[in-house]
């Protein structure tokens, strides 16, 4: 089923995983990573794909995987930054044969080693992607794309992402994916200012766990998203206390979560990490919100 069809029938819950990374190329770790998952019950499960293409073959695996075992809808990630057409359609090629309806349509990060002198340059935004796809492969996939409530770092302004944000929708982006935050009205403005220019199609709230203040820390500067004040105070605090940091993490992610449900939002994407025990944890803490949250429709 595609994820656009689940959307219009009740908000969903989903989570993302990333194929093992291992030099022998032995992805059966993930085996029990997606059956803990799988007992929560999510509407669907997306498998990351490596800058380049590097987990290509793993990402299709996995994906199918999760939808012959599991009986649950995968939505496989797909990254053009330094793919030419001939290696996208291998990749789609293999998808459509394998049943696997659902892609997020990425620009990707740039590969180690990438150089914009020699690298392939057919594909330079993720809208290009979303296009090739939607003409390639008329109504084959369920198309997604990713937003950045804090504005990607690119970008010029929040005008200016929006504008990019409505090129993906129009090229085809069925529902939209937010990277990580921490401040729940970053994603309330995102939500308010898309909507007045024209981009109607769900937004989910894309929600990371960090269990530690290191990891915190590190996540806020990779995903370049804001610490809020009451969070950075209880870091300060307790960041050389392990189970404090711990209990602090689950339970803010959970309060994101209920905040998130109270407010109407469409859907929740949980950043599992591969480590499915905090997602379980997570659940348990706002176990009745979200089952009112899923039988809301």
């Amino acid at each position: 089923m595609k994820i656009s069809e689940l959307l219009r029938q009740r908000p969903t819950l989903s989570f993302e995983i990333f194929p093992p990374k291992n030099k022998d190329g032995d992805i059966s770790s993930i085996y029990s990573t997606i059956d803990q998952l799988a007992q929560l019950k999510p509407d669907f499960i997306s498998v990351t794909y490596g800058a380049g293409g590097s987990t290509t073959r793993n990402t299709v695996e996995i994906a199918t995987m999760i939808k012959e075992r599991w009986q649950i809808e995968s939505v496989a990630h797909l990254s053009c930054i330094d793919a030419t057409a001939e290696n996208l359609r291998g990749v789609l090629d293999q998808l459509k044969e394998k049943g696997i309806e659902n892609i997020l349509a990425l620009r990707g990060d740039y590969p180690k080693g990438y150089d914009p002198q020699t690298a392939p340059q057919e594909f330079r935004h993720a809208s290009d992607l979303a296009a090739f796809i939607t003409a390639n492969y008329p109504d084959a996939f369920c198309l997604s794309g990713a937003c950045y409530p804090e504005v990607h770092e690119e970008a010029d302004s929040l005008e200016a992402d929006l504008r990019h944000l409505k090129i993906k929708a129009d090229a085809g982006a069925s529902y939209l994916v937010t990277q990580i935050f921490l401040d729940n009205n970053y994603y309330y403005r995102l939500l308010r200012e898309a909507r007045k220019r024209g981009i109607q199609v769900p937004i989910l709230a894309g929600i990371m766990p960090a269990t530690n203040a290191k990891q915190l820390l590190n996540m806020s500067k990779m995903c370049g998203c804001s610490i809020p004040y009451t969070l950075s105070v209880m870091i300060e605090r307790f960041s050389a206390h392990p189970a404090a940091m711990q209990e602090i993490g689950l339970n803010y992610a959970a309060w994101q979560i209920m905040d998130l449900i109270t407010n109407g939002v469409e859907g929740i994407h949980l950043y599992t990490m591969n480590r499915p025990q905090i997602a379980t944890e997570i659940m348990r803490r706002c176990d009745a919100i979200l089952r009112e949250f899923r039988d809301a429709h």
